[in-house]
């Protein structure tokens, strides 16, 4: 341990991680992460640990389950492609509808007589 790296308890953890000190013990209940016990038996969370917490967040964040997370920890990757791949493809489909309402915008906006529009354009700005 490096005299320099910072050490959070859970909770200073949970905040960062944007998760629950609940998650981070249900984590640790199912092995995939391994706080450090101080001599006094409290987690504590280093920088490793907290690379690994990341790691955790961001998989969940993909919708994946613990139980896929933990395979993926443990090098087996199988299922993260098909997940990637739904994620991307429901993101396009933000993208798309997010245009389609863009478009809906702007045909409203011309079809309004012009000082009406220039007043929108001004409370857009």
């Amino acid at each position: 341990m490096s005299p320099s790296a910072k050490f959070l308890n859970p909770s200073e953890a949970a905040r960062q991680l944007g998760v629950s000190t609940k998650a981070l013990r249900r984590y640790e209940k199912r092995g995939i992460i391994s706080p450090i016990r101080t001599a006094s038996g409290w987690r504590v969370y280093g920088p490793s640990e907290m690379a690994q917490a990341t790691k955790i967040v961001n998989l969940r964040t993909l919708g994946l389950s613990l139980g896929k997370v933990a395979e993926i920890l443990r090098g087996d990757a199988r299922c993260l492609g098909p997940t990637l791949a739904a994620y991307q493809a429901a993101l396009e489909g933000q993208v798309s509808n997010s245009r389609a309402w863009s478009k809906k915008f702007v045909a409203c906006e011309t079809s309004l007589p012009m000082a009406r529009r220039q007043r929108l354009r001004a409370w857009r700005a």
